[in-house]
Formats: C-alpha cells, sequence, structure tokens
C-alpha cells in the first residue's frame, strides 16, 4: 500500500491539521519545527497468507499502518484542552480513514486497530497513534 495516499487523504480532508506528514518529516516535530497540531503515517507491520490456486499463487497480505497526531498541551495546566482538540481530530482521522479503500483494485477497506498514548513531551505536545489495518492482494 502507497502510504502518499493517506497522507494526501489527510492533507486534503482534516484542515484542523497544520501539517501532514511521513516518517521522515517526524525528526521535524521532535524537533518542535512544525506547527500544531500536526500528524504524520508510517508504516508499522506487515504479514500475508498464501492461496495456491493451481499454479498461480495469490497473496492477501494485511498492512499495518500508524498515524501520529501531536497537539500542544500549553493551553492549560490540566490538559483539559489538548484532549478535546486530540478527540476532535481523532473522530476526523477516523471519519476519513475507516471504509475508505486505498486501491479498489486490488485492497478491502481500511479498519481501525487500536490508538494510544505515545508520550506527554517536555515541551508541552501530546503524542498519540491510532493504527489501522487493511487488506490488500497480490497474484502472480
Amino acid at each position: 500500500m502507497d502510504l502518499d495516499t493517506v497522507v494526501a487523504r489527510l492533507g486534503a480532508n482534516l484542515g484542523n491539521l497544520k501539517s501532514v506528514g511521513a516518517a521522515v518529516d517526524m525528526n521535524a516535530a521532535m524537533e518542535g519545527t512544525v506547527p500544531l497540531p500536526c500528524s504524520f503515517v508510517l508504516p508499522l507491520s506487515e504479514s500475508s497468507s498464501d492461496e495456491d490456486l493451481m499454479s498461480r499463487v495469490r497473496q492477501k497480505t494485511l498492512q499495518g499502518f500508524g498515524v501520529i497526531t501531536v497537539v500542544s498541551n500549553k493551553r492549560d495546566s490540566k490538559g483539559a484542552a489538548a484532549l478535546n482538540d486530540l478527540k476532535t481530530l481523532r473522530v476526523a482521522l477516523k471519519n476519513n480513514l475507516v471504509g475508505w479503500v486505498p486501491d479498489a483494485t486490488n485492497g478491502e477497506p481500511v479498519h481501525h486497530r487500536n490508538g494510544r498514548l505515545l508520550s506527554l513531551d517536555g515541551n508541552s505536545r501530546l503524542w498519540w497513534i491510532d493504527e489501522f489495518d487493511v487488506n490488500t492482494y497480490w497474484s502472480n
């Protein structure tokens, strides 16, 4: 699966994000040079199974990818504003990805797997990852 299609979809549909990038853009976010809120798409996992179809091989591949969302935690001392911002962004993220078929010629709809806190860093940023799965197919 081409994760650039996920980046493009989120960039076009999530107007609340100031930046959407790929894993390679995360260094800039860690250094604090990317405006918040922002998200980053990265590959997480891949597992395949074979189906031998009389000298043809068809593989179903479950591909996992993550979307890391970073929000500012500076507006209040308890972090409630950051949690509200995160909740709004996560709802929009799921609405844009769950059920979407990135490549109808060889894939199925995207499913949300789980989400979890990654970090509350020293720069008052909350880092969250949502993990998604999509089945794709390849045959020779």
